[in-house]
């Protein structure tokens, strides 16, 4: 939920901020549960400079998002709108026959039995703007942070 609120579609915060308000990024986007999402890890959040901007620019104002998301709840519209995402990534997913093998088999391998994709659209109902605050708050904390740049040796 939270990677969607960040950085998923253009009504994120993410992109809102860095690419449309402040054009300080050409596009931001993330990878939740990297390198794996069977146990809580890492989640990537990235930004790609304009030709005018800096990856301190962008550090910046991804800082100010996260705090934000730490210290003021989501609203409602923001929830519902990452719910929806949710729910259709899972509808979307169970489609198909094969989609439907690779979900089964992979909530299988994550969570010990495949029935338990079948429970998941009640798991995001459940979610709450206290809930996605709360994991911000323990998740987004300085010692917990890595901060990487990639930048070219021409500059």
């Amino acid at each position: 939920m939270i990677e969607g609120i960040l950085v998923n579609g253009r009504t994120a915060r993410f992109y809102k901020t860095l690419v449309e308000d402040e054009q300080v990024a050409l596009d931001v986007g993330g990878i939740n549960g990297f390198p794996g999402d069977k146990y809580a890890n890492l989640i990537v959040l990235y930004g790609l400079t304009t030709p005018a901007s800096t990856p301190e620019d962008i550090a910046v104002l991804m800082r100010q998002e996260l705090d934000r998301l730490i210290n003021e709840p989501v609203s409602e519209a923001e929830l519902e709108r990452v719910k929806t995402q949710a729910r259709a990534g899972l509808l979307g997913r169970l489609s198909s026959n094969s989609g439907m093998a690779s979900l089964l088999a992979e909530y299988q391998a994550k969570t010990g039995s495949w029935q338990n994709v079948f429970s998941e659209l009640a798991t995001i109902e459940a979610v709450t703007a206290a809930d996605i605050q709360r994991v911000a708050q323990a998740t987004f904390q300085p010692q917990n942070r890595t901060v990487g740049r990639i930048v070219s040796s021409e500059n």
